[in-house]
């Protein structure tokens, strides 16, 4: 009787046991499956909770992690945690430019200014564009901005394609940088290729153009990498200033602009226009390896006819006391002249050679070059549409349909 009494309250005792098993497994299910949902079903942040997430990063580095959590995944457009991490490095590298102390607000901007801003339309590419600019505790010359797509419904959002194009150039630039600073031309030289386009740019004329960048990094770029200030970063273009470089002509600090901008092709075009030393031989007429006359200078008729004999034929302009001679191939004009009755005094201040010419500008720059030949020479000329500054004067050339250099001109 007992033996039975007590398996009725033994089975009893197991059948509650497994109740309270099995209904606490379906609670902890039921808890674990309620935090699952909270953590999955996110409801969409505004822009400017989007804009203090990210800015909580930058004030923060700490915080990285826990801003990319709390965005809502489909505002973050498949975006990766380690390319968020970098997008919000690069942020925090441009906000610590210039002084800027700590991100303190932010404004949200209008259609208008963000277009504005772009200088372009982007909408086939990244859809609407809202924006903020950042505002810190020091004012800055340069203003630091976030932009965001905005979706059919309005919920802004993390362009992945955007932020990926801001590390591909952000990176191109550090690259090219970190080569220059080891003076490796040929990788320099590989860089500048792709975004050099025309036939004058042969391999030799591309790779002097590296050697010279890299002479001029080396020699004349006083700040270090990490002082250098990005004032412009959008998905395809970067400008960088770099706050000294001393001046061509030696005395001077001055600012240094270089912009990156990734063309249709998809090649990045590096726009890094350095002054060269001037070269004062360009103020000569030369014959062979003799100078013979420089602009500037003071000559009678008499020292001329003495150096490069008598003129094919020559004018006088007595109202505006002008007179120009020509000689085969070369029109010599002189400004201020003096006539008496046995002699002409005047200024040399322009020196033109025409093609077929004997004569040469210095001792390089003659009709009938090419493009190719004057960049092996001054390899920047082609950034100011070839014009060389020598002081207060310049070398110009004219072009023949043919391309090659119909004359050389230098003057005030």
């Amino acid at each position: 009787m007992r033996k039975g009494l007590l398996t009725r309250i033994t089975a009893a005792f197991l059948c509650v046991v497994f109740a309270f098993s099995f209904g606490g497994c379906n609670i902890a299910d039921q808890i674990r499956s309620s935090l699952h949902e909270r953590i999955v079903i996110q409801n969409p942040v505004t822009i400017q909770e989007l804009t203090r997430l990210l800015v909580s990063s930058i004030n923060d580095k700490r915080k990285t992690t826990e801003a990319f959590s709390e965005i809502p995944s489909e505002q973050l457009d498949g975006l990766s945690y380690s390319y968020f991490y970098e997008y919000l490095n690069i942020l925090r590298t441009v906000s610590s430019q210039d002084n800027k102390g700590k991100v303190v607000s932010f404004r949200i901007m209008g259609d208008d200014e963000c277009r504005n801003i772009l200088g372009r339309d982007v909408s086939s590419a990244y859809g609407q564009i809202k924006g903020a600019e950042l505002l810190y505790s020091t004012e800055s010359d340069y203003p630091v901005y976030i932009f965001f797509s905005v979706n059919e419904d309005g919920i802004p959002y993390l362009s992945s394609g955007w932020v990926t194009s801001i590390l591909n150039i952000y990176n191109y630039s550090n690259h090219y940088f970190t080569l220059l600073d080891s003076q490796n031309a040929d990788a320099v030289k590989a860089l500048l290729a792709p975004g050099l386009i025309g036939e004058e740019y042969t391999d030799e004329v591309i790779y002097t153009k590296a050697m010279q960048l890299c002479e001029f990094y080396r020699l004349r770029v006083m700040s270090n990498q990490s002082e250098y200030e990005i004032t412009r970063l959008v998905p395809w273009e970067m400008t960088i200033r770099i706050p000294e470089t001393i001046a061509a002509d030696g005395n001077l600090f001055e600012e240094h602009i270089v912009s990156i901008t990734l063309r249709d092709n998809g090649n990045y075009f590096i726009d890094d226009k350095i002054s060269a030393t001037p070269d004062v031989n360009l103020l000569y007429l030369v014959r062979g390896d003799e100078r013979l006359i420089r602009v500037g200078n003071e000559y009678t008729f008499t020292d001329l006819t003495g150096i490069l004999g008598e003129p094919s034929t020559y004018s006088y302009n007595q109202m505006d006391n002008v007179m120009i001679v020509i000689y085969s191939g070369v029109i010599l004009r002189f400004d201020d002249v003096e006539m008496d009755a046995t002699e002409m005094t005047g200024t040399l201040s322009s020196i033109r050679l025409m093609s077929n010419s004997t004569y040469t500008v210095g001792y390089n720059l003659y009709s009938g070059m090419t493009r190719s030949q004057i960049l092996l020479s001054y390899p920047f000329a082609d950034d100011s549409d070839y014009t060389i500054r020598v002081g207060e004067y310049e070398v110009q050339f004219g072009f023949d349909d043919e391309d090659y250099v119909s004359y050389v001109k230098i003057s005030t």
